[in-house]
């Protein structure tokens, strides 16, 4: 017998051993299992913001710059030299989608390379107007500007060409002036009537052209320009609000769905602790009437008849 006993408490020590053991180890399982998507959902967290402020970076930001050359065209006379007709240009912007941003203003700047000649040094004053329109030949808007070469003395332009004449023979310079005509300080895009063509003219039979080009410049202004020359701080507080953001949403979502049945748990247990109270009272009482009548009938082994009594004769 004591050896059983003995037996008995040592299975006993065993079976309690070995059910701490699985349940740290269990313990321990889940834990890393919670760690590892945490971690995950941390990392998908931190890359969706950094996802969501890229993709906002590029549809909210315009596009710096635009440059487009300028070719010039025109009818020469037959009759004497020069041109029967004003230099004229045609500079298509885009065909189809939308090339500037709505809500967004412009710098529209000319750009005219002139030989620095007699010819051009006796016209003085020239016009250049530009016309903006769309694709279907709506002119959306129009401006004129007007300018001439720099004037250089004869004393100065001498010096000038001293200085200059090693550069001029190794063909790292040419004496030639590049004027810049601003055309509009604040263009801001017509969203009915998007800018697709612009169309030069030169208002001078005589002028002679090297090159032009126009470039089209974005004034940014509030958040675009924190954005493009404050990079690294606006992109810290972009994304740490995206993930701001997204926890706070995931948060939520976590306390909804797993939430609830933390909450809807509790009560059921607290009623199956009130069924199973229940059912042991009524077990309980269903007991002690089976004792009873056990009791009755200890008491009470047989059952009497009328019979049976004894009635005294009168």
């Amino acid at each position: 017998m004591k050896m059983f006993g003995l037996k008995r408490i040592v299975n006993q020590k065993v079976d309690k051993t070995v059910d701490l053991a699985s349940d740290v180890f269990n313990r321990l399982l889940d834990t890393t299992y919670k760690g590892g998507l945490f971690s995950m959902i941390i990392v998908t967290m931190v890359w969706v913001s950094i996802f969501l402020y890229i993709a906002f970076y590029y549809a909210y930001m315009p596009s710096l710059m635009f440059s487009r050359p300028i070719h010039m065209q025109f009818k020469s006379c037959y009759s004497n030299k020069g041109l029967c007709d004003y230099p004229s240009a045609h500079v298509q912007l885009t065909k189809n989608h939308q090339l500037l941003m709505i809500g967004q203003k412009y710098k529209i700047t000319v750009y005219v390379e002139l030989p620095d000649s007699p010819v051009n040094e006796e016209i003085g004053m020239f016009m250049l107007c530009v016309r903006l329109s769309d694709k279907f030949g709506y002119l959306v808007s129009s401006s004129c500007r007007s300018s001439r070469l720099r004037y250089m003395s004869q004393l100065y332009r001498v010096i000038h060409t001293l200085f200059m004449v090693p550069f001029y023979l190794m063909g790292l310079s040419a004496e030639k002036q590049l004027i810049q005509l601003e055309m509009y300080t604040d263009f801001e895009e017509d969203q009915l009537h998007p800018v697709t063509d612009i169309y030069f003219e030169m208002l001078n039979h005589d002028v002679q052209i090297y090159s032009a080009k126009i470039n089209i410049i974005a004034n940014l202004g509030g958040l675009r320009y924190l954005m493009f020359y404050w990079p690294i701080v606006s992109a810290c507080l972009g994304i740490g609000s995206n993930l701001l953001f997204i926890f706070f949403v995931f948060s939520m979502s976590w306390r909804h769905i797993y939430g609830s049945e933390v909450y809807i748990s509790e009560p059921n247990d607290f009623l199956g602790r009130r069924d199973n109270e229940h059912s042991d009272e009524f077990d309980s009482e269903d007991e002690s009437d089976k004792s009873d009548d056990v009791c009755k009938k200890d008491f009470l082994p047989y059952s009497f008849s009328s019979s049976s009594l004894m009635i005294p004769e009168p």
